[in-house]
């Protein structure tokens, strides 16, 4: 029997972005994407609805109380409700982060066949992307963002070991085995062995050192670490200008709800856009796939309507930032 692999995420307000990211996943292999949305304004959380009646993924409403971290509480929710601790593998991404597997024919199984039976999280390394222009100057009228689907639209990544390649996301075997889930990785180990064993991108295998907490290893790599040769996890940080100015009043999942998103300034997009001058476009194997997946998505009648309502909802967004 296949293993069921569930892919985990929380969204808000993320409504051009979501029929490419599930069809993408489920391109890959993943058995179920599982998404929590919380405080949408643009339709996001009834494009989802739709996108589960149809039978492709399964969504609920994530209630953040104020002060709560949206994606910890979302994780919590989507691993009670859906009985992910039943499941063989899991794995958390962001709504901008898509996994790009190199190994084998560059599915999910490709990936697994190279996971040796020791290791219990597969350690990936981000490959981040921009959009090879600064922010406009303050004032400046912005164009519309482009209806390109992300993975077409941004194929230039900054260098392999930049640091904004540090981040990591990790794939873990036996959802079971932990205490709870993170953006990032699983967190507080309860499995038969004295430590988890952890297999990164590059192939490296290593044991994690039991007194020190596991998100302190696998959050964040040294260059030194930063390896893609199985996989990678394609990290869409910026987009346009227009979509990183929602981006920043949308604020962050893993900081409390309604805490200003400080760390998502002008500067930040710049190092990104100045630094992404590598052209990058091997997620481009899975468009054809990817297209046929999302062209049946939309095909029912209840997935075009809600689409199309959030587009226009989200163009309604932009316009009002103006200049």
């Amino acid at each position: 029997m296949a293993p069921r692999i569930d892919l985990l995420t929380c969204m808000r307000d993320e409504a051009p972005f979501v029929v490419e990211f599930v069809a993408h996943h489920l391109v890959l292999g993943f058995s179920r994407v599982l998404v929590a949305s919380n405080d949408c304004t643009d339709g996001t959380d009834a494009l989802l609805d739709a996108l589960a009646a149809a039978g492709a993924i399964r969504h609920l409403r994530n209630p953040v109380r104020p002060g709560g971290l949206p994606q910890r509480e979302g994780y919590r929710r989507l691993r009670r409700a859906f009985g992910v601790d039943r499941s063989d593998w899991a794995m958390a991404l962001d709504a901008d982060e898509f996994l790009n597997v190199h190994a084998g024919d560059r599915s999910l199984a490709a990936l697994l066949a190279e996971v040796p039976d020791a290791a219990d999280i597969v350690s990936l390394s981000s490959a981040t992307f921009g959009p090879r222009e600064s922010a406009p100057a303050a004032g400046t009228q912005c164009p519309p963002s482009a209806p390109v689907l992300v993975t077409r639209r941004f194929l230039h990544a900054v260098p392999p070991r930049h640091r904004a390649n540090g981040p990591v996301k990790s794939l873990f075997r036996a959802p079971a085995d932990w205490e709870g889930f993170q953006n990032h990785s699983p967190v507080g180990y309860r499995g038969p062995k004295r430590a988890p064993v952890i297999l990164g991108g590059d192939g490296a295998l290593w044991e994690a050192e039991p007194d020190v907490p596991l998100w302190r290893q696998v959050r964040h790599f040294p260059p030194g670490r930063i390896g893609h040769r199985l996989a990678q996890v394609n990290h869409y940080a910026t987009k346009s200008w227009q979509d990183f100015r929602l981006r920043i009043a949308r604020g962050r999942g893993a900081a409390p709800l309604g805490t200003p998103n400080t760390r998502h300034d002008r500067a930040y997009f710049d190092r990104i856009a100045t630094a992404a001058a590598r052209r990058e476009e091997t997620i481009l194997g899975y468009a054809a796939a990817v297209d046929a997946l999302m062209a049946a998505l939309r095909s029912d009648a209840g997935v075009a309507r809600a689409e199309a309502e959030a587009l226009k909802r989200h163009g309604a967004r932009l316009a009002a930032l103006g200049p």
